[in-house]
């Protein structure tokens, strides 16, 4: 009975033992709390590692797919295409390497997403100057040459007949000896194959071959100096684009060897673009003096009476063409002589006849109608000289 005797003050003091140990369990329960959440270190790791994630997976498709898939979009000629920022890809030196690794399909792609370098047009490369030479720059022009070719009376001189082409072989006899037209087609053997553009001017301007032979003036080349030089690159032009025909020429047995010629002008750089100075070009070129200018006894012609009018062969009379009012076109217009020069129908409205009808159906119809009328206006120019041809 004693043991089991009831005391308070026991019980209280229990009672306030168990209310401390449970603060202190509870005390030690948010300490633990409070101290896991303040270990700072752990969380700053972690970002690092979420960002390192990305960079250290080869699986997700959309990195992988613009390096695996090979497609002519513009950016993957440059080597390191996937891996490349924006400002890279523009950088001068990447460009340099994407023009240089790009191939012809590749440049004719579209323009879409393509630096400055990759958007030029075929056009604008060919007409970059850098890196051309000096004679690609002064290439002729073939369709022009025909042209001028064709008015100073189609290098017929050299026309094989038998071979139907500019093989030369004729025959001509003179003061000078005994020559032989050449053979101008592009043949490298026979012809003019290893010839270059500037080679073909000098001969027209001077009657001097690559090989430093002067030429007989049975070749018209004081006449052809007057050609401008890119009208002479362009004949060039053209009589390379023919075709190559072989024919080996006789070689020429000359009496005393031509002396040198030297063009007094000198040939323009282009041709004239004033109507008289380009009618004067034409007339000299295309010989318009040879027919109505009369020689003198050692067959130079008589520039006293320059276009005044000759005899021609067998009865036939070239008319004095200048603008005398009594003997020559004084009273044509020009449009009336641009207008015969390119249909053969005078003011009048007869036809021209024998070697002038000829020469209009073969060369001077092709007058354009810029040229027709500086031929006139040249004409017109000159002075009138009081001859009558048919009087001689």
């Amino acid at each position: 009975m004693h043991l089991m005797q009831y005391r308070p003050d026991l019980v209280h003091k229990g009672t306030r033992v168990a209310f401390l140990c449970s603060l202190l369990v509870i005390f030690t329960l948010l300490l633990a709390a409070c101290g896991g959440g303040g270990e700072e270190p752990q969380p700053t790791e972690a970002p690092p590692a979420a960002t390192e994630a990305p960079a250290a997976t080869d699986t997700p498709a959309a990195t992988e797919a613009p390096a695996a898939t090979e497609t002519p979009a513009a950016g993957e000629e440059i080597t390191e295409t996937a891996e490349m920022t924006e400002t890279e890809a523009v950088s001068p030196t990447e460009e340099v390497t994407a023009t240089e690794e790009m191939t012809s399909t590749e440049e004719m792609t579209g323009t879409e997403g393509m630096t400055g370098t990759e958007e030029m047009t075929s056009t604008e490369e060919v007409t970059s100057t850098e890196g051309v030479t000096e004679a690609a720059a002064g290439a002729g022009d073939a369709a022009n040459g025909e042209y001028i070719a064709t008015l100073t009376g189609g290098c017929g001189c050299h026309f094989n007949r038998d071979l139907g082409a500019l093989a030369g072989g004729n025959k001509f006899e003179g003061p000078y000896g005994v020559v032989y037209a050449p053979n101008i087609t592009p043949d490298p053997e026979t012809g003019i194959g290893n010839w270059s553009e500037e080679d073909v001017a000098h001969v027209l301007h001077t009657g001097v071959t690559p090989d430093g032979t002067q030429l007989v003036r049975a070749m018209p080349y004081v006449a052809f100096s007057a050609m401008s030089n890119q009208e002479a690159l362009d004949v060039a032009a053209y009589l390379f684009s023919l075709e190559p025909v072989a024919n080996q020429v006789e070689a020429r047995a000359v009496t005393t060897e031509p002396e040198p010629f030297t063009p007094d002008p000198a040939p323009p750089a282009e041709a004239p673009t004033d109507p008289v100075a380009r009618g004067q070009e034409l007339v000299t070129i295309a010989r318009c003096g040879g027919c109505h200018t009369p020689t003198n006894e050692d067959g130079t012609p008589n520039m006293d009476l320059y276009l005044a009018g000759a005899p021609l062969q067998e009865d036939e009379i070239s008319a004095n063409i200048t603008p005398s009012e009594e003997f020559g076109i004084g009273s044509w217009s020009e449009e009336e002589i641009a207008h015969y020069l390119q249909t053969g129908e005078r003011p009048d409205g007869s036809l021209a006849q024998g070697s002038m009808a000829q020469q209009i159906e073969r060369r001077f119809h092709l007058l354009t109608d810029t040229d027709a009328a500086a031929v006139a206006a040249y004409l017109k120019s000159i002075p009138a000289i009081e001859h009558d041809p048919y009087a001689d």
